[in-house]
């Protein structure tokens, strides 16, 4: 059972997503709902005891940002990170359009990303 804290995060996430938008996966997958996003999130928290996202350097424009980032996890329990880039297109204080450019991700990781060229 998830905790209070796990909770408000997924429900944070949530309220920021419209019903439908552009959420590209590492390898090119979409999804293309929230519930679908936060299924995903699942997939990747199941696999980590932790995970984090230290945002390096941050460019705004009118409504979006590309940042670059590293993602740390601990997973099995040996901690891990990937650098990315994060692009977010934002309409009216929702989260339209999301894409992650990942170096290499954990296997783990990797695993249960959407395949590419599809929707889950």
């Amino acid at each position: 059972m998830p905790t209070p804290r796990e909770l408000t995060g997924r429900e944070a996430l949530r309220a920021l997503l419209p019903p439908q938008l552009e959420y590209v996966r590492p390898g090119g997958g979409t999804l293309r709902t929230a519930d679908e996003v936060i299924d995903q999130y699942e997939r990747e928290w199941a696999v980590m005891s932790s995970s984090r996202v230290e945002v390096r350097e941050l460019f705004e424009s009118d409504d979006g940002i590309i940042a670059e980032v590293t993602i740390g996890a601990t997973i099995n329990g040996r901690s891990r990170s990937v650098e990315a880039a994060l692009a977010h297109r934002w309409v009216a204080g929702r989260l339209i359009r999301n894409r992650l450019y990942a170096d290499p991700l954990p296997a783990e990781v990797w695993a249960v990303q959407p395949p590419a060229g599809t929707s889950r």
